[in-house]
């Protein structure tokens, strides 16, 4: 009798192995694509992610913070990234943000990131938006803190 049930016991942790593998879009590229679908025809906007191990004094002990300059989506997209990303590993943050790219040259940007070469920066169109006039630029420098600069320019059709 028990071996007649056992694959009815199995079958919920084969479910869950099969549908593990299945990636589903990262949440970053839509909040990102919400973020540079705003601006406008001429216009360029950035937030700026930074974190790691200290501050900006020597009395800080962890940074984490992103700024957005007062722009509206900028302030949606960092109130998006501070609760999601790495404070410790910022590059880690710039990989999952090169996924949400069309450029075919986001492989080599993320090669680069797991190489540690940094600055390093790449701009393209996103897969989530039709619109290919909206450019997002994914630029990331390690010092003593991580900085990330999602910049959103939409250009003239």
């Amino acid at each position: 009798m028990r071996i007649r049930y056992l694959p009815l016991l199995l079958l919920p942790f084969a479910a869950s192995c099969s549908t593990g593998t299945m990636r589903s879009q990262d949440q970053m590229c839509a909040e990102i694509a919400k973020f540079a679908s705003a601006a406008t025809t001429g216009e360029s906007h950035a937030v700026t992610l930074r974190g790691g191990w200290g501050g900006d004094t020597p009395d800080v002990l962890m940074t984490h913070d992103c700024q957005h300059s007062g722009y509206e989506p900028g302030k949606s997209l960092c109130a998006y990234l501070l609760p999601n990303t790495s404070w410790e590993f910022g590059h880690y943050n710039a990989k999952r943000a090169a996924t949400c790219l069309d450029s075919p040259d986001r492989q080599d940007f993320i090669r680069r990131m797991d190489k540690d070469e940094w600055p390093a920066a790449i701009t393209s169109s996103l897969r989530l938006l039709p619109d290919k006039y909206i450019q997002v630029t994914v630029r990331f420098e390690s010092n003593d803190l991580s900085v990330l600069t999602l910049s959103a320019a939409r250009q003239g059709n």
